[in-house]
């Protein structure tokens, strides 16, 4: 059998550590639940019977450090299942030195800090918690390692500060001192989440979207949902943990988002025609 080719993003925590004032996560909609390593096993074998998967992202709407399981889980990604590469998203406040090493030697290749300020001040403003300081130590100790004992491990940041590349990066270089070479890409992001969307009837296409034809979003309690925009889960074709893969794909529901994209025709407030790829998705 023909496999499908798919990038994959399986949300295997919900929760957070952290109430950062552009993150949709401290929303009472967000829906809280961190995946165990057997849930985590099972839906992973029932999709790669059909899906070829070299990449596989690890985090989402939540705090990926604050699931007991994580370990385990990349142990599982990398020894069971030979995933070539697998990435996460952390805010970083959790991950000492301890905890680093555990998850680059369970198979982790790549790790992105979210620091959204330069200094304490501002990242409690924005982060809502005053873990600037543990946070840029860890950093420091995350480079160190990549330094000397982990040349292979990717190391990037992330962030939404306003601020021109060139700027921000001599801000981080500034923090992270001469290790700073061994971040391998800073990114800039634009503020992504609105707390409720709105209905746009004149919105247009911008771009053609990719997800629901190359990617799979797959949520914390197993179900596979639509995209990580899909703030509060409002699409979700059905459990992976009940259902078999290709049932649970080529449902009606999914059928009708890849035609829609195929189309460009959507419904007027649907969950994609609001996205930030549409005009007045914001």
């Amino acid at each position: 059998m023909n496999k499908m080719k798919k990038k994959i993003n399986f949300d295997v925590c919900t929760f957070c550590n952290h109430k950062c004032t552009f993150c949709s996560n401290s929303d009472e909609r967000t829906i809280k639940y961190q995946t165990s390593a057997d849930e985590f096993r099972k839906v992973m074998q029932n999709v790669l019977q059909y899906v070829e998967c070299d990449e596989l992202g690890l985090s989402a709407k939540g705090e990926v450090l604050v699931n007991n399981d994580f370990v385990d889980i990349v142990k599982i990604s990398k020894d069971e299942l030979q995933i070539p590469y697998i990435y996460i998203s952390s805010n970083g406040a959790l991950m000492d030195e301890n905890k680093a090493r555990a998850i680059i030697e369970a198979g982790m290749d790549s790790i992105k800090f979210s620091i959204n300020a330069t200094n304490r001040h501002e990242y409690s403003k924005v982060h809502q918690v005053d873990d600037f300081d543990k946070v840029v130590a860890n950093f420091k100790t995350l480079l160190r390692l990549k330094k000397e004992e982990y040349p292979h491990l990717k190391v990037f940041i992330s962030s939404v500060i306003a601020m021109k590349k060139e700027e921000l990066s001599q801000e981080f270089e500034k923090l992270f001192g001469d290790d700073f070479s061994f971040i391998d890409v800073i990114s800039v992001y634009e503020l992504g989440y609105t707390p409720k969307f709105e209905v746009h009837k004149d919105a247009k296409v911008t771009k053609k979207c990719s997800i629901p034809f190359q990617e799979l979003y797959i949520n914390s309690d197993g179900t596979l949902g639509l995209c990580c925009k899909d703030y509060f889960d409002e699409v979700n074709f059905g459990s992976l943990l009940e259902h078999d893969f290709l049932d649970v794909y080529n449902s009606e529901a999914f059928k009708e988002i890849r035609k829609m994209h195929t189309t460009g025709e959507f419904l007027d407030g649907h969950l994609c025609k609001n996205c930030l790829l549409f005009d007045g998705g914001m």
